[in-house]
């Protein structure tokens, strides 16, 4: 009975959620994203609780090594963001409660088929942008040493990283990078 009143409710509030723009009006597609995330019951924090890198972000579509500095910046803006959150990260190759593994692409995820199987997260921008290209970033949790994932998250957003300047590629990595961890719970 009560899943009767609140279907109405919630689809109400659904169409409001969607519609932030105004009619007729285009929104930047620089400023969309569409985030996925996934938590298992198995993700436990407690103050105690620490994250270290199992290794530098990759940039998957990267082989000459082109953007190994806007990989540098976004490992570095997802480790400011959990840091935010309350988590602590230690040195690789100590001990910590969690691997923190992150991988990043110009493109969209289903076009790697390995990363689709191993994270099973399908963001999905709404709708393409005339001149704009997409970014995928992907990151997991496990516990350390395993590969039991307990958290992972995708984003997918409209990039145009050879036109944009250094400056302002870096802002808006620090962006998807929160975007990205929005749902990550907040260390007690």
């Amino acid at each position: 009975m009560i899943y009767r009143l609140l279907l109405p409710l919630l689809a109400a509030l659904s169409m409001v959620a969607c519609s932030s723009t105004s009619p007729g009006v285009k929104p930047d597609p620089l400023r969309q994203a569409s985030a996925v995330s996934v938590t298992m019951p198995g993700f436990v924090v407690t103050p105690e609780t620490t994250l270290r890198w199992r290794s530098d972000l990759n940039w998957v579509d990267d082989p000459e090594g082109n953007y190994k500095r806007r990989a540098q910046v976004l490992q570095r803006a997802l480790q400011q963001e959990f840091e935010q959150k309350g988590y602590h990260f230690v040195a690789t190759g100590e001990p910590a409660t969690y691997d923190v593994l992150a991988v990043a692409l110009l493109g969209q995820l289903q076009d790697q088929k390995e990363l689709e199987r191993v994270f099973r997260l399908y963001p999905s921008l709404s709708a393409p942008a005339k001149g704009y290209g997409r970014g995928t970033v992907l990151v997991a949790i496990a516990p350390m040493g395993t590969r039991d994932i307990v958290w992972r998250g995708a984003l997918e957003v409209f990039t145009d990283p050879d036109k944009m300047p250094v400056a302002e590629r870096d802002q808006r990595l620090q962006w998807a990078a929160g975007q990205l961890l929005r749902s990550l719970p907040v260390q007690p």
